[in-house]
């Protein structure tokens, strides 16, 4: 595998606004794949990336400013819910959010309406939310303060509290594992839920903590990374008993992991020092992008089929992109 541009590498395009961004997440559906959200410290900005793969008249990745929704607070995290379409109608919008207040907000929309419900239930920060990847009727969210809660989108109502024994970090439900939750604990620990009875079904172990951020490979649904002090620590969900594999990829401190969507072989990493990106191959470990530029919290996210990974830096959406 190598990179479209030098090994350290620089973004083939960077699209720039005048608030700092805080989470940056592409839609993870076929009909929406080339939508992208942001979350700024009052709104949340939606928008499309063009890339030259998909568009005959783009000569290099655009982006297109699309709306623009009021948020009450500070945007923590966002998910994109399955009902979100632009490519079939009826055109609309579903995604959820979380805030600085501590509440759990599902926002849809038509060509005209943003509707928003406010889900109340957390009493800390929260840290992740999933939907339920089919329908979108049911959305997961976990917090600081030790629990994992299972919401009706419908309704409004909380259907189930998952008491954890530390923090809950993360959150995934994965499209061909829909009977199955993952939560990821700050203490090291993850598990798997079933999402109709709730019962547990099994716990993987870090064996060292804090344990900040996981994700469960959409191409490989075996293989779960979590990012534990300074390493990667992947899972082999058929083989739980022990890690599958650890290394460390920043010194002092990993904070987020996220595998390619399009393919297992591929995870970007942000950690300390000076929050820099790192994208790796998961196998052997090869570093193939590395950026010692500063990352100000915005997060990043894959493109559901194109080797494109957003990053938000600050004011700036920067745009990578890797060759098989």
């Amino acid at each position: 595998m190598v990179l479209d541009r030098a090994p350290v590498s620089e973004p083939v395009a960077q699209f720039k606004f005048s608030s700092r961004i805080f989470v940056t997440e592409l839609s993870p559906y076929e009909w929406s794949a080339n939508l992208i959200a942001l979350g700024l410290a009052e709104s949340v900005v939606i928008g499309q990336i063009k890339v030259p793969e998909e568009e005959e008249n783009c000569q290099k990745p655009e982006f297109e400013r699309l709306r623009d929704i009021h948020h009450d607070s500070r945007v923590q995290c966002l998910s994109w819910g399955p009902r979100t379409s632009q490519l079939v109608a009826p055109r609309c919008l579903q995604f959820a959010t979380s805030g600085t207040d501590h509440k759990l907000r599902i926002f849809s929309t038509d060509s005209s309406q943003v509707n928003v419900k406010m889900l109340k239930g957390h009493t800390d920060y929260i840290n992740g939310i999933a939907f339920e990847p089919e329908v979108g009727e049911l959305v997961t969210s976990c917090s600081d303060d030790h629990t994992a809660r299972l919401w009706d989108t419908n309704s409004g109502t909380s259907l189930h509290t998952f008491h954890l024994s530390s923090p809950g970090m993360m959150v995934c439900w994965h499209p061909s594992e829909t009977g199955k939750l993952l939560v990821a604990q700050k203490s090291g620990v993850i598990s798997l839920f079933n999402s109709s009875n709730y019962a547990p079904i099994l716990s993987l172990d870090s064996c060292c903590s804090p344990l900040l951020d996981a994700d469960w490979s959409r191409s490989n649904s075996s293989l779960v990374a979590a990012a534990v002090l300074s390493d990667i620590v992947y899972f082999d969900l058929s083989r739980p008993s022990l890690p599958l594999d650890r290394r460390t990829v920043h010194r002092d401190g990993t904070r987020l992991v996220r595998f390619s969507r399009s393919s297992d072989s591929l995870v970007a990493t942000v950690g300390k020092p000076g929050a820099t990106l790192k994208v790796s191959q998961q196998k052997s470990g090869l570093v193939v992008v590395s950026n010692e530029k500063r990352i100000i919290g915005g997060g990043c996210s894959w493109h559901l089929r194109l080797p494109y990974l957003a990053v938000g830096n600050d004011r700036e959406v920067e745009l990578y992109k890797l060759s098989l």
